[in-house]
């Protein structure tokens, strides 16, 4: 039998749209062997510790504060000392990647100020193939009265948080601090093909039960795309000026019903400029090689751009 590893924090750090809602309710919210202290129901301690980490990083100076590592650190001790002994903590946190902490992907500060606050740790990281988890992410934008077009929508971000996804730069850092050994990191596709193979590969990596952990995880999917039907709704919302959803103006029985229709049907497929895909797969092609090379990881199975 192997050995369980010494029990260390997890942090689970990103990215977003790549399943983090599944594998944040699914399994550490459930798993015996976990004390979840971040989302979906996140510790309001341990969120102060990080946060102040977080808030620290904001890329906007006029947003930023100043970093206060020993407060930090008072506040991650007093929410690992409410942890039932034998639990394995996990702090999950997938806005710790995003583009508003970070001033370039290789950015140091975020996993730098982690590190000095949380001490040794394990860090879960999942990669999404580029082109997907923008369009993910866009048809998260584009519901009801928010609704742009993909070229508009494109435009005003492909210069700024659309170009963060150089998942070998931007891991590096956390690798530094954290070591080799103490880093995952998995592919989104494998969640959506081999759920218990996943969940078992991380329950595994951070050191509980990955037989429960793969039960845990059997067809599971949330935060599910919305359908095409709720798309094109969306799309004539924005076009009629339409800010008030239908359910303010209808009877309850009525707005069910409406609801109940509009999501059902296809999930929403969205086309972007192939001239943009091109670009954005030959801005992510080379950090792509580099990341499958250094952790074999099948991204070209997964049509990942390399």
């Amino acid at each position: 039998m192997t050995p369980r590893p010494p029990i260390l924090p997890v942090l689970h750090v990103g990215f977003h749209k790549s399943g983090s809602t599944t594998i944040q309710g699914a399994l550490f919210a459930r798993h015996p062997d976990i004390a979840c202290l971040g989302e979906p129901n996140e510790d309001p301690v341990a969120f102060a510790a990080i946060r102040g980490i977080a808030d620290s990083c904001h890329r906007v100076e006029r947003k930023r504060v100043v970093f206060e590592p020993d407060k930090c650190r008072a506040l991650w001790r007093q929410a690992m000392d409410s942890v039932p002994d034998g639990k394995v903590p996990v702090f999950s946190k997938e806005a710790l990647t995003q583009y508003e902490h970070y001033q370039t992907p290789d950015d140091r500060r975020m996993a730098d100020r982690l590190r000095e606050v949380v001490g040794p740790a394990r860090i879960v990281i999942v990669v999404r193939h580029q082109i997907k988890l923008i369009e993910s992410l866009y048809l998260f934008h584009a519901k009801g009265a928010r609704y742009e077009a993909p070229e508009h929508w494109l435009r005003a971000r492909n210069e700024g948080p659309l170009r963060m996804y150089s998942y070998h730069l931007m891991t590096r850092p956390f690798i530094e601090n954290f070591g080799r050994e103490n880093v995952v990191i998995v592919p989104f596709e494998q969640l959506r093909n081999d759920p218990e193979g996943f969940s078992a590969r991380i329950c595994t990596f951070i050191g509980v039960d990955p037989e429960r952990g793969a039960q845990l995880m059997q067809r599971e999917r949330r935060n599910q795309r919305i359908s095409n039907r709720y798309l094109v709704y969306s799309k004539i919302r924005k076009a009629s000026g339409l800010y008030v959803g239908l359910g303010h103006l209808v009877p309850k029985s009525i707005r069910d019903k409406v609801n109940g229709f509009l999501m059902g049907g296809d999930d929403a497929k969205v086309r972007f400029p192939r001239e943009w895909i091109e670009q954005t797969e030959n801005y992510y092609r080379e950090d792509n090689r580099r990341l499958a090379a250094e952790w074999n990881l099948p991204l070209q199975e997964y049509g990942y751009p390399l």
